[in-house]
């Protein structure tokens, strides 16, 4: 890319940058070698030097704008998610007082004697028994439908919690290097080391929190590193060193320069063949 095409692309990102542009292109001042390569999206570019610090600038700027929307956009799903939780609770709560209302009126008709109370007055008990049936079958769709919902309402909990899930991984492929199915099986059992269920885990949706999770288990690996290499190092310091003096001795003959222990047991050992 030309030096221009690199100057564009950072003033067309922050105007702020013009007034940088037109002091380093000012006239009676030597082109010379006077640039440095900066990278940008995976590309390198030869820039001015007098603009390096404005397209870094303009980098860390562009960063940290993706990350702020990036978090935007996960706190407005969250909000969103919180509001039709609590739109379905209290659809819940509702439903729950309606079935125990129908509860009630069934219960007034517990102790009724209907055959008694058809002998005593037909029409009304006829009237009676109409309206129980009714309540009775009511009551007995409205507790079905309740169960239908909440059925469905978990099941949707569940979707939203995969697919929160799913874009927590997205992210933290991008964030963290080497992310894999491997590696958040690894964390799922370091956190059970400190009695965190699996189940909870499940409710972490923020990224985060599991990059707080991946660095604390990249620390104590680490550590356990060190302290087994500082082990090593104090085993090797400490094992004796051996020396060897002259050639070997072949067949278990012995030599006057050998240590005093190893020449008297090879000589025992010459004295007792020669018996």
């Amino acid at each position: 890319m030309r030096d221009e095409d690199a100057i564009n692309l950072a003033v067309d990102a922050d105007p702020r940058i013009l007034a940088e542009v037109a002091e380093a292109q000012a006239p009676g001042e030597p082109d010379g070698d006077d640039h440095e390569e900066v990278e940008h999206d995976g590309q390198v570019y030869r820039i001015p030097r007098a603009l390096k610090g404005a397209f870094l600038m303009h980098g860390d700027y562009t960063r940290k704008t993706q990350e702020l929307a990036e978090h935007r956009r996960a706190l407005e799903a969250q909000r969103q998610t919180h509001a039709e939780e609590v739109e379905a609770a209290h659809a819940h709560i509702g439903d729950r007082a309606q079935l125990h209302l129908l509860d009630q009126q069934l219960e007034a008709y517990q102790g009724v004697d209907w055959e008694a109370y058809g002998q005593a007055d037909p029409q009304g008990a006829q009237g009676a028994w109409a309206e129980f049936t009714q309540t009775q079958q009511a009551r007995d769709q409205f507790a079905w439908s309740l169960t239908h919902r909440t059925e469905q309402g978990r099941l949707e909990a569940q979707r939203r919690a995969a697919a929160q899930l799913a874009e927590t991984g997205r992210v933290l492929s991008q964030e963290i290097d080497g992310w894999s199915p491997e590696v958040a099986a690894k964390l799922v059992e370091y956190a059970g080391a400190f009695g965190v269920t699996l189940e909870e885990l499940r409710e972490i949706a923020d990224p985060r929190l599991w990059k707080i999770l991946h660095r604390a288990h990249l620390g104590e690996q680490l550590e356990k590193q060190q302290a087994s290499a500082k082990s090593l190092a104090q085993t090797q310091a400490v094992r004796p060193a051996v020396s060897v003096t002259g050639a070997a001795v072949p067949g278990g003959g012995v030599r006057d320069e050998m240590a005093t222990g190893e020449w008297i047991r090879r000589r025992n050992e010459q004295a007792l063949k020669g018996r």
